[in-house]
Parts: structure tokens; sequence; C-alpha cells
């Protein structure tokens, strides 16, 4: 008779840490951002093609966005030097613009690629979030102001 009540006992608590696991991974999924053409209606095709130029696009930012921070990182240092070196301070400046622009370029020709997977329709839905997406993101210094709508 004890054997069965800590054999449920255990099985219970096997369910239970299960459920609680479970909810918490859904909770998890459900609360990631989408990206853009997940809210699209896409084909199998479609939907295969955007994953792989999604995957090659992170990976190209992540390596662009581990050097701009370096590059930040090293920014800081040179200002806080003394006395802080302002051909150094604006050689890096220029070195991290750099680095911003090749960031950018690396979004457009990512966005120009996936343009050509969809379909017009699908186009303006995919373009329409991503504005909608940008005018929701709040730059820090524009805290608790709304910025002008641009069309």
């Amino acid at each position: 008779m004890r054997l069965q009540i800590k054999t449920l006992a255990v099985i219970f608590s096997v369910v239970l840490n299960i459920a609680f696991l479970t909810v918490y991974v859904a909770r998890k999924v459900a609360d990631r951002p989408k990206y853009a053409y997940e809210e699209l209606n896409l084909s199998k095709e479609q939907h295969v093609q955007m994953v792989a130029s999604r995957d090659h696009f992170l990976k190209a930012i992540n390596e662009i966005g581990y050097q701009i921070i370096n590059a930040n990182v090293g920014l800081v240092d040179l200002i806080a030097a003394d006395p802080p070196d302002q051909q150094a301070i604006e050689g890096r400046l220029q070195k991290i613009g750099s680095l911003q622009q090749s960031m950018q370029q690396v979004v457009v020709t990512h966005l120009l690629e996936d343009k050509q997977i969809l379909t017009p329709k699908q186009r303006a839905r995919f373009f329409a979030v991503i504005k909608s997406r940008i005018r929701a993101q709040a730059a820090p210094w524009l805290a608790g102001r709304s910025p002008s709508p641009k069309p």
C-alpha cells in the first residue's frame, strides 16, 4: 500500500512538472515577436525561401552587430582616456558610421530579396508591417514623445 502511494506521488509529481514546463514553453513561444513574413499568407515554397533568407540575413547582421558593439566599447575607452585623443575618437566614429552603413545595406539587400519572393498583395502587407513596427519603436531620446508620422 505504501509503495503504491509513493508510486502515485512520483507519477503525479512528474505529470505536474511536465504540465508546468509545457505552459512555460507555450508562453515563451507565444511571447516571441513574429517576423514580418509570419503575418502573411505564404505558400509552403515561399515560407521555405523566406526562412532561408531570414537565416542568412540574421547571420550577416549579427556579425556586423558584434563589430559595432566592439567599436562602441572602444569609443568609450577613447573618450574615458586622460587626455582623450580627439583624432582617435574621430577615427573610431568614422569606423562606427561605416559599420552602421554596412548594416543598413545588408537590411536593404535583404528586403529587396524578400520582396521578390512575395506577391504584390503580400508585398503591400509586408512593407506595411515593417513601417508600422519602425514607427512603434521608441528611441530612448524620444521617450514620451509622439513622432509626427511621415508618409
